[in-house]
């Protein structure tokens, strides 16, 4: 059975989504708690990946069990196992040719800075420039990307 997971977490404590020897990543947590429950080490596939420090709401990842448990038990059993920075939000059952890389249709980014006084609720969630941009420098800037460019050179 294969089983589509929705993930949201605080990447504040973590190195990025991505396995990495040595280092502590949200993969290597959900996938550390999956093999622990089913005795067998346990991939995981998601949609995408963050850096170090990023934060998600929302990411799918997906894994595969033959075990006879529910959508609901799993989620509970998964939240109860994991760190509180990291909470399953929603767990369905899949296609087994579902693929949370492939068959992602959107993916959307949020930027936010602080242009006022430092806050310290929101200094792992926004940038703390705590002063104003420069909108017209930033449009100049920007204005370098309008138009048709080839970007190959980025891909793999």
């Amino acid at each position: 059975m294969r089983l589509k997971c929705i993930v949201s977490y605080d990447g504040t404590a973590y190195k990025g989504w991505q396995v990495q020897p040595g280092l502590l990543t949200i993969q290597q947590v959900i996938e550390e708690v999956l093999s622990s429950v089913q005795n067998h080490k346990t991939p995981i596939v998601s949609s995408g990946r963050t850096d170090a420090g990023v934060h998600a709401v929302g990411q799918v990842f997906h894994f595969d069990s033959t075990m006879d448990i529910s959508c609901e038990k799993w989620q509970y059993i998964l939240n109860s196992k994991l760190p509180k920075d990291i909470r399953i939000q929603e767990i369905t059952e899949a296609e087994e040719s579902f693929h949370a890389r492939f068959d992602a249709c959107w993916k959307h980014y949020d930027y936010r800075i602080n242009t006022g006084v430092f806050n310290p609720f929101e200094r792992n969630y926004a940038l703390q420039l705590c002063k104003p941009l420069d909108i017209d420098k930033m449009r100049e800037t920007a204005s370098v990307f309008v138009g048709t460019h080839d970007f190959t050179a980025f891909n793999k």
